[in-house]
């Protein structure tokens, strides 16, 4: 039986991996750094713009970034079925 390893995160351990997945060439990366994402804003908020119903209330998430994630959700074969 493998037991997990209980090593205690150190501040840089995110940093560290990600400089890691970097040198192998993030497929994520090497995404982002192919695709204008900012070319798709002004489509999304003409398409999902809402005329505000009153004061407050939550502001809505960033039509890009969840354009994004639904990117990355046709490309990896994962959804919220």
């Amino acid at each position: 039986m493998k037991h997990k390893n209980n090593r205690s995160r150190s501040f840089f351990d995110e940093h560290y991996r990600l400089e890691k997945l970097s040198q192998h060439r993030d497929p994520l990366e090497n995404l982002n750094e192919r695709i204008g994402w900012e070319m798709f804003r002004p489509i999304l908020n003409e398409v999902f713009y809402k005329e505000a119903k009153g004061p407050g209330g939550c502001r809505p998430y960033d039509y890009v970034l969840m354009f994004k994630i639904l990117i990355l959700q046709r490309y990896y074969g994962s959804s919220w079925k």
